[in-house]
């Protein structure tokens, strides 16, 4: 009886720790690969402490030499967030979804947070994230680059 009652228990908490705003495939991105190790605090486009996460494995996402395998596949999918660099709590969502095996084809999305959760969704108009991720051509329009480990 308890083991059914923990069993329970657990499945009630992930339902509950679904986070409010984010669509299903994003649910859960903190279980994706990490591609840095410490908090990416370097300046740019987005400044803040960042942590950038990619839905597949580093085998498939990585050559041997360690660059990326690209053009990345359809489906791949990389989450930054952006941080308050005191308090550390997500203020920003920026996610690229590859949309085909072509070189640059990727779908982006911004969600701002909103109490508990997030507010936004694709944008209707990307031009200000392809004309600087242009600059990323060699990596498929990815600019972090996955550390060491």
């Amino acid at each position: 009886m308890k083991f059914w009652t923990l069993l329970l228990a657990l499945a009630a908490g992930m339902v509950l720790a679904k986070v409010a705003g984010l669509p299903d495939k994003l649910q859960g991105y903190h279980g994706w690969t990490r591609v840095n190790i410490g908090k990416v605090t370097a300046a740019g486009a987005h400044p803040a402490a960042k942590d950038v996460y990619v839905s597949i494995g580093l085998d498939r996402l990585l050559t041997a030499d360690g660059k990326y395998r690209v053009p990345l596949a359809a489906g791949v999918i990389f989450v930054k967030e952006r941080m308050d660099p005191d308090t550390l709590i997500v203020s920003t969502l920026y996610v690229m979804e590859k949309k085909s095996a072509r070189e640059g084809d990727w779908e982006w999305s911004v969600f701002e947070r909103e109490g508990n959760g997030f507010k936004g969704g694709v944008l209707a108009n990307p031009a200000m994230c392809v004309g600087c991720h242009q600059e990323a051509k060699a990596s498929d329009w990815v600019f972090t680059q996955v550390a060491k480990r």
